[in-house]
């Protein structure tokens, strides 16, 4: 009997090693769900309830269960948050982190027709931005606001050509692409004005711009982006605006709130509520009176 034990324990080892060779995953003694053992002879599972039927692996359990998980559906509240923190992201200069943020949730940062009219916009291509309206205005509650946003543009194009010295070119722009628009006749002739600067540091100090580059066209986004839809394309910085706004409410319910600490975000940390307490009330309202007590002493001296 034991000889015979031993040889079905072999069998089982050599069986566990074909097994692992071939992929596949089997034991001797596996638990499974029925609470029932399958041991092995010859090769061949069978299993204690002599049923003939092996035990599904608990791996496809384990991969129902996340494949569950994946397909989760988010809230829209949900989906707005991580549409926010990916606007952050983007704006810290941390792409490859929003790229991977996106594709886990399944979620869109914003729609690829904004996403290239940015792109077009931030390369200074303004006849393919230009173009990019019309793909737009579909999307938009008010296409009305697509003649504004085409002024902007064409605005942006005649300053920089100007900056460059390619008179030519901008009044081409500012006769046949600016006036036929009829909006703002008023810019127009202010525009026109700026034919008149004699160098770059002329045009750009008259028309209070930043000249060609990066911060110019980034305040030109900014501007472009108020008139699309949120789902289209979020406004500029949103998080940071949600944040200020809600330390703002904070402040104006303190009690004893110090108006000295009011510089900004920075000066205040997000983890926690503001609060001021009445000791430091106390300690500005007693350093604000000997402050009026020395400057009234001085007054006082300076006099005699």
């Amino acid at each position: 009997m034991q000889g015979n034990g031993a040889g079905q324990d072999q069998d089982s080892e050599l069986s566990c090693r074909n097994g692992a060779q071939n992929g596949e995953s089997s034991s001797t003694g596996e638990a499974h769900s029925n609470g029932l053992e399958s041991v092995t002879n010859n090769g061949n599972t069978v299993n204690n309830n002599n049923n003939g039927v092996s035990a599904a692996p608990e791996s496809n359990n384990s991969n129902g269960t996340a494949d569950a998980k994946k397909k989760k559906r988010l809230s829209q509240c949900e989906e707005d948050v991580i549409r926010l923190i990916g606007q952050h992201l983007h704006d810290l200069g941390l792409n490859q982190t929003v790229d991977l943020l996106m594709q886990e949730s399944g979620c869109r940062l914003e729609h690829p027709s904004a996403t290239k009219f940015r792109n077009h916009v931030m390369e200074g291509e303004w006849d393919k931005a230009e173009s990019d309206l019309n793909e737009l205005k579909a999307l938009m509650h008010s296409p009305s606001a697509i003649v504004r946003m085409k002024f902007l543009l064409l605005q942006q194009k005649y300053l920089e050509y100007l900056e460059d010295g390619k008179v030519l070119e901008a009044l081409q722009v500012l006769r046949s692409e600016l006036t036929p628009l009829k909006y703002n006749t008023e810019r127009i002739h202010i525009l026109s004005g700026y034919l008149m600067c004699s160098h770059a540091e002329d045009l750009r100090a008259k028309a209070e711009w930043e000249g060609k580059g990066t911060e110019s066209r980034t305040k030109l986004l900014d501007k472009l982006q108020t008139y699309l839809p949120p789902s289209v394309m979020l406004p500029p910085r949103r998080l940071q605006t949600l944040l200020k706004q809600a330390v703002e409410l904070q402040r104006e319910r303190c009690l004893y709130h110090n108006t000295k600490l009011d510089s900004g975000l920075d000066s205040v940390s997000l983890l926690l509520d503001h609060a001021c307490s009445r000791y430091q009330l106390t300690l500005n309202i007693l350093h604000n009176h000997l402050c009026i007590q020395s400057s009234s002493c001085v007054f006082l001296i300076a006099l005699n």
